[in-house]
């Protein structure tokens, strides 16, 4: 468990981005406060879980009218993810949800990444001590999402699609 509470000061403030050079001020604010919970276990010998969860309120403090008070960019007010898994003789297999809620591009909120759950899941075996063969799968319902956007909205980077990975751990 984490609670917090941040204020930046000397923020800064663009005042013209279209000049040469761009003129900026340093007096804006940000408060962040938030908090995480985090639990980890084992339900029984073979059954584990995780799960987190994470708030964050942000908001700027600035000169300009149409920014102030509103939520800090790139920053998803909920975001969190639930992760169990069932182990028996050698076989592992388990599988999760992530989420995370929408998201502003630019300090006016008004270009918005929206909110996204992902399913993902696992499966391995465990051939002896010195070799496990897994296959690990994400988006499994193939969810159209945006991982990012930055440069105020003019660079977009999509979410990955439905994806298999299979892999092998030697040790020795």
């Amino acid at each position: 468990l984490a609670l917090f509470d941040t204020r930046n000061e000397n923020v800064i403030y663009t005042i013209d981005a279209v000049a040469v050079p761009p003129v900026f001020n340093q007096d804006d604010a940000q408060h962040l406060r938030g908090g995480t919970l985090g639990l980890v276990g084992r339900i029984t010998d073979r059954w584990s879980a995780m799960a987190n969860l994470a708030w964050l309120d942000g908001s700027q403090r600035s000169q300009n009218v149409l920014t102030d008070g509103r939520q800090l960019t790139l920053m998803p007010e909920w975001s969190g993810s639930l992760w169990t898994t069932w182990a028996a003789g050698g076989f592992n297999v388990g599988g999760g949800l992530r989420y995370q809620d929408r998201t502003f591009v630019n300090t006016a909120n008004t270009i918005v990444v929206p909110a996204y759950t992902l399913i993902d899941a696992v499966a391995s075996y465990a051939v002896n001590t010195h070799l496990t063969l897994r296959v690990n799968g994400y988006n499994l319902a193939d969810t159209q999402y945006i991982r990012s956007i930055n440069n105020n909205g003019g660079r977009y980077n999509p979410g990955f699609t439905r994806a298999m990975l299979v892999s092998t751990q030697l040790g020795f």
